[in-house]
Order: structure tokens, then sequence, then C-alpha cells
């Protein structure tokens, strides 16, 4: 099996704005069809033409870990204010204290990060060795059985599929690590206003409307109980292979 991703940027000031991304595991013989679509995807974003693009196909040697999707739910919301209150009850019910939320919604709207923040749950402080980067969670894919179940239930509630597919594969990897407690995301692109947070306990839950349609903010924060060994999980997010069942 081949890890397949894609990253683009643009660039203004010798400083990288991400604006695009796609990850997959596959077999070698559909590589070479997935290189050409990821790269069109790359150049036909919504959010405009890349500076810089790259592709990496690198070679899984490691044995590839199957973990459990979470549930999916869809929750309703009147407005962006409707959205955020939500999610910021559902995080508080999980321990999460009001300072981490406030953090990470300063990540989200400052719109400047190219992976996810990692945010101690009680204290609010950020955790990622670079700020800049953050953490990319990466060698992922969703088993083909699980794609179409989820895509089944989905088909009435969204126009873009796809993206809650890989919405929840990113998800269910993030939250099958111990000390992770929660995800919160809002997608970077402009055009597309549903967010979602997740948990063990509530599984994946799609927050329409959580931003308005053409606002630029968008970013990810994981939710951390310490103490955690923070190598061991950031190694964990970018380097384990693991299939979503």
């Amino acid at each position: 099996m081949w890890s397949l991703r894609m990253r683009a940027a643009k660039i203004e000031n010798d400083a990288e704005e991400h604006i695009s991304g796609a990850e997959g595991i596959y077999n070698f013989s559909e590589v070479e069809r997935l290189l050409k679509k990821f790269f069109q995807r790359a150049i036909k974003h919504s959010n405009g033409m890349p500076d810089k693009v790259i592709l990496t196909i690198e070679k899984i040697k490691e044995p590839i870990h199957e973990i459990k999707a979470l549930t999916v739910k869809t929750i309703f919301c009147s407005s962006p204010d409707d959205a955020q209150n939500i999610s910021r009850e559902y995080l508080i019910n999980l321990g999460i204290s009001e300072k981490a939320i406030v953090t990470a919604w300063k990540v989200i709207k400052n719109h400047k990060m190219r992976g996810a923040t990692l945010i101690d749950a009680f204290t609010g402080g950020r955790l990622e060795p670079d700020k800049k980067r953050g953490v990319r969670v990466s060698r992922i894919q969703m088993a083909t059985k699980k794609r179409l179940q989820i895509l089944r239930k989905i088909k009435n509630f969204t126009t873009e599929p796809e993206r809650v597919i890989e919405a929840v594969t990113v998800a269910s990897k993030v939250i099958s690590f111990s000390e992770i407690i929660a995800e919160i995301c809002v997608s970077d692109n402009p055009d597309y206003t549903t967010g979602y947070i997740a948990s063990k306990e509530s599984g994946y839950l799609r927050l329409l409307n959580i931003k308005n349609k053409g606002e630029h903010i968008g970013g990810r924060a994981f939710f951390v109980k310490p103490p955690v060994d923070l190598n061991k999980m950031i190694e964990f997010l970018e380097r384990t292979p693991v299939i979503i069942i």
C-alpha cells in the first residue's frame, strides 16, 4: 500500500498560507490516476490558484491499523452564534475549560495555521512544538464498506459528501488517541459553512452554519488531557497508517 498526500499553498512575503489538502492510502495501481485528481483539486480550489503544490507518494512498510469510525450526526444551527454556542456546550460537558475553547477559536479565526493546534483541555495552553505548522493528521483512509454506509446516511444532508467522508476519516483517527478528548474544526474553504466537533462520547457532530458564507476563517484544534507524551501523540497522528472501518 502507498500513502498519497497533497498540500497546496499561497506564498506572500515568504509566508505560506494553506489553501488545500488531501490524503489517502491506496494500492499502487491507483496512484497515477489519483495524482491527477489531487492536482486538479489543488488548482481548482475556491481559495484560489496556489503558488506551490506538493504531492508526496510514500510506500507504507509498517502494519496498517484498523480504527472504528465515529458515528455521524447532523445538527441544524440557525447561525454562527447558534453553532458556536452548541459546540461550546458540548465541549464544556466533556470537561474542557472555557480558556481552552477561547484558545481554539482564536486559532480558527486567525486562519494562519497549516495544521492543527494541540490545546491543553484544562489550562488552554497550546502544546504543539511548531505554532505555524501545527500537527498534520496523515496516512489515513476509510474502508469502502464504511464509506458507502456513511454516504447513504448523509446523502440528504449535504451536497458535498466527500468532504464529510474525509473529515470523519481524520476525526476518527484523532479521537482514537486516548489523551485527545475532543476536536473542533471549521473548514477554511470560504464556501463551506459546516464545521464539526468530535469526541468518543458524542461521535462526529456536523454543525451547519458554523460560519458565514464567504468568511475566510478556518482551522482545527485537538483538546488534550494532560499528562501526555507529545512525541508519541504527534508520531501517531502524523505517521501511523490507519484504515477507518
